[in-house]
């Protein structure tokens, strides 16, 4: 399974992309919608609704206690793409959608999941606000594609699927051994993140 994650701070952008064919306005290539803790099913209103949220943040802090700050970039998108020999159904491309937010702690978070079918390998494209709707507290994700991958191996494990990542497996029991094992997707922050871990240890040890 390749993954794939950037943050950004356009609702409507990402909405647009994910919810139409490329460079058009009809949506052919699009499957399913599915949406998460939102009032609304559909694609357009969904987005909409994050974008509220997500300009109210301020407000949402103070009724919940909190400080009144407010993110520049409150857009998570995510994608899932399986081997092009698999053929999930959309109920499971929904629940590996699902799956994958939880493992990220966004359980609770304003999502939609959305499949795709113009590619020979099925995807599913999840856009995230990462603005929390009841305290208005902007998710930390510091390291995501490293808790993304060891998801990815575990969701592949409990269905004997392991010989689709025997690299990922590999890659993941370097990094517990506290190796940095950089991916093709990794960035510059996660980097960051180990070698802060990394400092730390030694600190604490010597």
């Amino acid at each position: 399974m390749i993954i794939r994650t950037t943050t950004g701070r356009s609702f409507k952008g990402v909405g647009k992309y994910v919810l139409n064919d490329k460079g058009a306005q009809s949506n052919d290539r699009v499957s399913f919608v599915e949406t998460e803790n939102l009032a609304f099913a559909d694609g357009n209103r969904a987005i909409a609704e994050m974008v509220h949220t997500a300009i109210h943040q301020k407000e949402i802090k103070r009724r919940a206690g909190g400080r009144a700050t407010q993110t520049s970039k409150p857009v998570y998108h995510l994608s899932l793409s399986w081997d092009t020999s698999e053929k999930p159904t959309l109920k499971q491309q929904m629940e590996a959608g699902r799956e994958a937010l939880k493992s990220l702690g966004l359980g609770d978070h304003q999502a939609m999941i959305v499949g795709h079918t113009d590619t020979d390998n099925p995807h599913v494209h999840v856009v995230v606000n990462l603005v929390c709707p009841t305290t208005g507290n902007t998710a930390k994700i510091g390291n995501d594609r490293t808790t993304l991958s060891r998801w990815a191996e575990q969701y592949r494990k409990e269905r004997g699927q392991e010989h689709f990542c025997p690299q990922r497996k590999k890659n993941n029991a370097k990094r517990e051994q506290g190796e940095f094992v950089k991916a093709d997707n990794m960035t510059r922050q996660e980097y960051n993140e180990w070698k802060k871990s990394q400092t730390k240890e030694i600190w604490d040890s010597f």
